[in-house]
Order: C-alpha cells, then structure tokens, then sequence
C-alpha cells in the first residue's frame, strides 16, 4: 500500500496520525472476534500466527503520559459509564479521516494504571508501543492519559504484521495477474477450437467414461476428458466449482462422485475461499487497519477467483501452494 511503511518488525504502519480532543479518553468501537464459535477442526491454531496488531505513540504535552490499553467491552463500559469520551466510528488511512462519536459524561475516571481488567498495556513518558495479538472476544483500544486526566494530545502510528496471509497473497497477486492475461488468450483459442475441431475417435487403451487421470505436459497438470456424476464436461464443471467460491465447491464436492478432476477443484475451492472469507470476517471488523486488510483480502479473492476459473475450465491442475497439494492427496 502506498500509504503504508513496512518497518523493521515486519509491521505494515500508517503514517504519524494527529489525535487532540478534550474529554478523558480516546476508544475505538468494539470489535467482535469470533473465531473459534461452530469450528471443530480437531487441531488446535495459534490465532496470533494469523495476525498481530501494533500501536505506538507518545503525548504531545510534556506534562501528561501517554496510556494504550486493550480492553474488553463489558468491562470498559464499566470504566467508562458516566465519563465523557469520544468513540471512533469511522477511519480511513487514505485520504486520511477520523470521525468521532463524542459521549458526554460528568464522572472523572480513576487512573488507568490503576485498573486491574485491561487485556494488555502499556504506559510512560515518550515513545509508548503496544503490541497485541488476535484473540477471541470483544476489545476495545483505550488511549488517555495515564493519570486519567482529560484532553487527550498525542500522536501514533498504527501497524499490523500478517505472517502468511500478505506474503502468500502479493505473490499470488503477481503471479495471478500473468497468469489471468495468458489465460484469457489460451481460453479464447480452445473454445474457437473446440467449435471447428471434429471429435476424436477412441484410443486404444483410452480411459472409461468413469475414469481420470493426470499427465505432464510441459510442467504443468492437465486433466483427461472422463465422465462426471453432473453429466457436464470436466472443465465446465472444474470451473463451476469456483462460481460461487466455497459454496459451489461444497456442492460438487457433495455431487460427484467419480471424476477426481471435478472433486480436486472442489475441494481446493473449498479450503482456497473458506479461509479467505474466514480471514475477510476476523480480520475486517477490527478497527484500523481491519479495513484495509480486508479489502486486500477481497481484491485477493477476486483475481483467485478468475484465474481458477481460467484454469479450471482448460483442464489444468492449477495448484495454490497447500491447498492444492492437499486436496490433490485427499481425492487421490
């Protein structure tokens, strides 16, 4: 992103963001992590792997410290219940934006660093950074000023490291967009092909209409025609399974039952857009860069989309790295 810096961490940052208000605390809206509710994979995932969160600051009046905190929300309404504050409903990185919901209130909060409920932490004089993996539950940031004092002057920056999911997802994106300008040229000649070309007779020793298998061509997996449980072309069901993303991939996955080209593209819809959309409804919700991470996801998700499809429909193998492998070894 233009507008962001990679920093020495790994962390993808926005630049020095002004905050100035005048009541006791500065709180982003509550964000809903519900990531382990109805899923029962039987392995247990380090949820911090997927991604971890950073603010850094410091006060721009040098008589007060600077306070980041993480809470949940019953717990922060509590805190703050009767205390004027000003809630962050609305951020863009770029063009840059803040809209603020102000909460009036008459009550003077107690000192934050005296408050035993926060989830993490952290406070002083100068350059403050907190850094805050993905957990279950609803959490607020808090920033004040650590004796609990009101108007709020500092400046942060806000960072974000995804391990996997950006690597993987750049890469994707390069080799997606070469692959999406080939594709389209090589679909267009087979379909104009497909028209003028007569069928070819039976080989000998040629597959049964039950059968499938895989061949090298010049690197690269490409299925053999063979019959499928849908009564449709292997290809055009290949590329039916990525329609809808993990949703027709769950449905030809259920109705086939012969063709291992059909079940491969299934199964690999499956696994591809399922995390992505679980990735897209953790990740987006969260305040900050959420949003601009899941965006990321949904342009990611888009041009997967095509090129799958592409693939698919001219009977290759094309594979994203552990996904494919794995549904490649799960049909057989």
């Amino acid at each position: 992103m233009d507008n962001t810096i990679k920093d020495s961490e790994g962390f993808y940052t926005t630049e020095t963001i002004q905050i100035e208000k005048g009541s006791y605390a500065i709180v982003t809206g509550p964000a809903n992590i519900d990531i382990e509710a109805g899923w029962d994979w039987g392995w247990q995932w380090d949820w911090g792997n997927l991604v971890t969160f950073k603010v850094e600051g410091k006060s721009n009046d040098p008589s007060n410290q600077l306070f980041i905190g993480i809470a949940g929300e019953s717990d922060l309404d509590a805190y703050l219940s009767g205390v004027e504050y000003d809630e962050i409903k609305r951020f863009h990185i770029y063009p840059y934006s803040v809209d603020y919901q102000n909460h009036p209130g008459s009550v003077v909060p107690g000192a934050p660093t005296s408050q035993t409920f926060w989830t993490s932490s952290t406070y002083g004089a100068g350059t403050q950074s907190l850094e805050w993996e993905l957990e279950p539950g609803s959490h607020s940031l808090v920033l004040m000023n650590s004796d609990g004092s009101a108007g709020v002057d500092i400046s942060i920056e806000l960072g974000a490291k995804v391990p996997w999911l950006l690597g993987v997802g750049i890469g994707l994106l390069v080799g997606g967009g070469v692959a999406l300008g080939t594709g389209s040229t090589m679909i267009f000649f087979a379909v104009r092909r497909q028209k003028t070309l007569p069928p070819k007779p039976p080989e000998t020793g040629a597959l049964t209409d039950n059968e499938s298998t895989d061949t090298k061509e010049g690197g690269k997996m490409s299925a053999v025609k063979g019959k499928t449980s849908t009564g449709l072309e292997p290809n055009v069901a290949g590329l039916l399974c990525y329609l809808f993303g993990w949703v027709t991939g769950i449905i030809f996955f259920i109705l086939e039952k012969d063709n291992k080209y059909v079940r491969f593209h299934a199964l690999q819809s499956i696994i591809v857009f399922g995390i992505l959309s679980l990735a897209g409804s953790i990740i987006g919700p969260i305040p900050f860069l959420g949003w601009a991470i899941g965006a990321f996801i949904g342009i990611l998700s888009f041009i997967l989309w095509l090129v799958l499809m592409i693939k698919a429909y001219q009977g290759e193998k094309f594979k994203i790295p552990w996904a494919g492998d794995f549904a490649e070894k799960q049909v057989g």
